[in-house]
């Protein structure tokens, strides 16, 4: 694709980022700049956060009776790898009776720290969130061109994901890290690191299968053979070859066996008798917020009423659902092609939705997962900011960015929010907005060429 005007004004539409009379968010940008001029105090209340969330994490994590992390499950996992039992990965569990589900290469991984004391594993993995946390936040101001947010669109698209990031950091979970890989491979897309940019999705993908996996579709959008072929490699690299040398080639090809049966089990019609369905499985779980989980709880009032009257309609209406949202970026996008033959702001929303359609696809999504969110946040933020004062399009991103917001926050504060699924609806609002956004843009242009 060209460098003609039809691609040059698609996002730009000549409006200067700086916030202008009547704007609607002129007012939270120069509180969040606020703090940006008078650093100490910012500063203050950042080191206070991540202090007040150190302590809480800590004590949930290595002195409660509770023991309420997630870290724990990790960790048996990769103390059997490290006791040479790693065919026992799948098998045991934690004190709250949880088990390992995810591939391989991450008990590998773990098992060099599963030996230490549970205090210092817990605040490791808390000062690595933190680390991938401020990476995020630097690659984003690293983004080239018209992907660069201002400082004030990442700290309000980091406070609307404060939830999930709270909450992902407090039960020892790895949402922080795919948030950062996310970054990473952004970043190096955008630098046409193309190697660099499959190797980082693939390692991102086998390391805990995530919100990312969907990327794929996204270069399969763009076109984007080497990385697709580099991605393939780097799923033969850490799925097979690396977990082979460190257990064995038959014990690593047994262990991918019983992973895969346990992901396919989630989505099968006898799920409801298998040992993780309490643990996991279940779509009566008010935090998972996927679309066959919430539809679910939408037709079946109860768990013993879904078990008595099983059926795989909703299956089937939530897969082809699915199938269909996966298709919309493919027909709608007008994109195709190197990064720089792109406006990077238009790359960077198309890039954001791909894993939102993960969340929303997976039979298993629980909140925390959606810190993903914040790179919808982030388009959004940026595409409003461009768009011209009044126009429908502002209003409706305006729309779908406040309402998503309040329905993620909804969603883990109020347990009837989150059984409802409010979180996934108001995700999706934002989703189809940007989505609708991008084409609508499109479709001016092309009006405004024929006039």
């Amino acid at each position: 694709m060209g460098n003609g005007p039809r691609e040059t004004f698609a996002f730009s539409f000549c409006v200067p980022r700086s916030p202008l009379p009547g704007n609607e968010m002129t007012y939270i940008q120069k509180f969040i700049e606020f703090f940006f001029r008078i650093k100490w105090l910012g500063i203050l209340l950042v080191l206070g956060l991540a202090l007040g969330v150190g302590i809480s994490t800590f004590y949930r994590g290595a002195i409660s009776s509770r023991q309420r992390t997630d870290l724990t499950v990790f960790l048996v996992a990769g103390e059997m790898v490290a006791e040479g039992r790693a065919n026992q990965i799948y098998e045991i569990e934690n004190k709250r009776s949880w088990h390992y589900v995810y591939p391989p290469i991450l008990a590998i991984l773990l098992a060099p720290v599963s030996k230490w004391p549970l205090g210092a594993t817990v605040t490791l993995a808390y000062l690595l969130s933190l680390v991938c946390l401020a990476g995020t936040i630097v690659l984003s101001r690293r983004f080239e061109g018209d992907a660069r947010p201002s400082p004030w669109q990442i700290a309000l698209a980091m406070f609307f994901c404060l939830p999930m990031l709270l909450n992902t950091l407090t039960r020892g979970q790895f949402g922080i890290i795919s948030l950062f890989f996310m970054a990473a491979i952004f970043y190096n897309y955008l630098r046409q690191q193309k190697v660099l940019t499959g190797l980082l999705l693939a390692f991102a993908v086998a390391l805990k299968i995530s919100p990312l996996a969907f990327l794929v579709f996204f270069f399969l959008m763009k076109r984007e053979w080497k990385i697709l072929a580099c991605t393939a490699m780097g799923f033969g690299l850490f799925f097979f070859l690396l977990p082979s040398l460190a257990i064995g080639f038959h014990q690593n090809w047994e262990l991918l066996r019983v992973w895969q049966s346990l992901m396919s089990a989630s989505q099968s019609d006898g799920a409801y008798r298998h040992y993780l369905w309490g643990e996991l499985f279940t779509p009566f779980a008010e935090d998972n917020q996927s679309l066959y989980a919430v539809i679910t709880r939408c037709v079946w009032h109860s768990e013993a009423h879904f078990i008595r009257r099983y059926s795989t309609l909703v299956r089937y209406i939530t897969l082809g659902t699915g199938i269909l949202l996966l298709a919309l970026p493919f027909f709608k996008t007008r994109s195709a092609g190197p990064a720089k033959a792109n406006d990077p702001l238009k790359l960077l929303a198309e890039f954001s939705l791909f894993p939102m359609l993960m969340l929303f696809n997976s039979p298993v999504t629980q909140i925390h997962h959606y810190t993903v969110t914040y790179f919808l946040f982030l388009a959004a933020l940026m595409m409003m900011d461009r768009a011209p004062r009044g126009s429908w399009a502002r209003k409706c991103l305006g729309f779908g960015l406040w309402t998503c917001a309040l329905s993620l926050t909804l969603g883990m504060l109020v347990p009837l929010m989150g059984y409802w699924g409010i979180p996934l609806w108001g995700s999706m609002l934002l989703w189809g907005v940007v989505l609708w956004n991008l084409n609508q843009k499109t479709r001016d242009l092309r009006q405004e060429t024929k006039d």
